[in-house]
């Protein structure tokens, strides 16, 4: 606690070095996912207290390298680190804990408007340009017929994706269930605490409501749905559905991730396709979207699901570090061409 790993640093540094000397922006995320044992000792972001860690950690990175790097994202995912670690159970801890979950979700946001607060006030501060990335992922009813498919959507809908705009339009978090969850957090600079929006972006799921099940809910999936090796479908239009709902911030939007896990590469080209046409199509519609990443340039560790998933425009052989652009990724360089 309190040491920092100077090897770690110069590797760092040495990056955007090299990224720089090769005409490329530089961009930082200061949490994505990952945090030391020490941390997850003292119970990670179940408790408040612990946020200042992640905000000492946050200034030491930024003193390192806010004279190279002008783009800082904060924290990556807040929902997915809430959901998947405290409500599926799918990330570390390992939890299924509903309250617990929107704790942790409460913590992430505050966190991050503490260390935006906090960066702002650096060298460099002012002139850096500091938000959080958000991952939205829409939940539509299975049955539209069906009230309860309907109350779960709407309700998986409020705690993954609306109570965190909320946050940053009203700065108030409110996730409240009698018996069940009731969690209230209000802090108004988190209204300001924002440069730009990231969004990151790639399908929906249908849910549906099961009353006799241990699992009261389960993701459902059309016969003519096209679907990528995660479990979720190619859903272009849906990338224009969370462009328009992060719009009410008045923000400026930089789509932080968007891309396809597809091992066969069979369905790369209609993605890409699709999902740039979409965020064309935003952009034409006068919506401020400003960037856009693909994720990812190269295969990657993709968390839970390993070295499985293909998400990368290059595929990488992990025996010999060999890469290769992909036949479907050829599409992506096309249009950036074109420009």
């Amino acid at each position: 606690m309190g040491i920092y790993n100077q090897e770690a640093l110069d590797h760092y540094s040495n990056v955007i070095d090299k990224l720089i000397s090769q005409g490329i922006t530089p961009v930082i995320t200061l949490h994505h996912f990952t945090h030391p044992v020490w941390f997850d000792k003292l119970g990670a972001f179940e408790r408040e207290e612990n946020i200042k860690y992640l905000v000492l950690f946050s200034k030491k990175v930024f003193s390192e390298y806010s004279n190279k790097v002008k783009y800082w994202c904060t924290i990556n995912e807040p929902a997915v680190v809430a959901t998947q670690g405290y409500f599926t159970g799918m990330f570390p801890p390992g939890k299924k804990n509903i309250k617990l979950t929107c704790i942790v979700l409460k913590n992430l946001l505050e966190a991050h408007v503490q260390i935006y607060n906090q960066i702002k006030k650096m060298k460099n501060g002012s002139e850096s340009h500091i938000g959080i990335v958000k991952n939205i992922n829409h939940f539509d009813p299975w049955r539209r017929y069906h009230i309860l498919d309907w109350m779960l959507a709407l309700f998986s809908n409020y705690v993954f994706n609306k109570c965190s705009i909320n946050f940053f339009k009203k700065g108030e978090f409110k996730v409240q269930i009698p018996g069940i969850v009731w969690v209230s957090h209000r802090n108004k600079s988190a209204c300001n605490a924002n440069d730009y929006f990231g969004l990151n972006y790639y399908s929906h799921n249908h849910v549906k409501f099961n009353l006799f099940n241990k699992e009261f809910f389960e993701l459902k999936f059309h016969s003519d749905d096209t679907m990528t090796d995660m479990p979720y479908t190619i859903y272009g239009e849906g990338i224009y559905r969370a462009i328009k709902q992060v719009s009410v911030l008045s923000l400026p939007i930089i789509i932080t991730e968007n891309g396809v896990a597809d091992k066969s590469d069979k369905i790369r080209s209609e993605y890409i396709n699709k999902y740039l046409y979409a965020t064309m199509k935003s952009i034409q519609d006068g919506y401020n979207v400003i960037g856009y990443f693909y994720w990812s340039l190269m295969d990657n560790f993709e968390w839970a699901f390993g070295y499985d998933m293909k998400f990368g425009l290059y595929a990488v052989d992990f025996k010999n570090q060999r890469r290769e652009l992909r036949q479907g990724s050829k599409t992506f360089v096309d249009i950036i061409n074109k420009k």
